[in-house]
């Protein structure tokens, strides 16, 4: 059986010793998911562009290491377009339409962050948005994202998930 507690006092909120499963923080508008190899990130339709970029931002404060993998069908010019926006070519193939292009997103380009935050402004538009990123955070990581994403009004802990023994 899981355990999924969330303790009152969230400076020390993940138990010692023990694995984690999930970590998920946010507000109502906004949920940030950790896991050792990943964050998840879902933004609701009535999020701000500041906060969206406040949540980004903090990420790549905290580990410059992220990356958000990025898979778009385009033509051959506009893979360079990405490029020059700080995304990183990992590989491209022809295919009907164009290109299936996969770039990465690194957090530790700031110029890059600014496009990817209102890339989830636009879409946004339209429905709520997820975004999966990568990384290789521990607990302690996980920590210092909730620390500081704290200073967003309204964010709190949401749920801890611990592995089974």
């Amino acid at each position: 059986m899981l355990d999924s507690s969330v303790p009152k006092d969230n400076t020390n909120f993940i138990e010692s010793g023990k694995d984690i499963n999930i970590v998920e923080m946010g507000r109502d508008d906004v949920t940030v998911s950790c896991t050792q190899g990943k964050i998840m990130l879902w933004f609701g339709r009535q999020v701000t562009v500041p906060i969206i970029r406040q949540v980004v931002f903090g990420i790549s404060n905290v580990d410059s290491s992220v990356v958000h993998e990025h898979e778009v069908i385009c033509d051959f010019k506009t893979i360079s377009e990405y490029e020059s926006m700080g995304y990183t070519l990992i590989s491209y193939s022809k295919t009907k339409g164009g290109y299936r292009t996969i770039l990465n997103l690194p957090f530790s380009k700031k110029f890059a962050l600014d496009h990817f935050v209102s890339s989830i402004a636009g879409q946004l538009k339209e429905r709520d948005v997820k975004k999966t990123l990568h990384w290789d955070g521990g607990p302690d990581r996980i920590i210092l994202i909730y620390n500081e994403l704290k200073k967003l009004e309204g964010w709190g802990m949401k749920r801890i998930e611990y592995k089974e023994v």
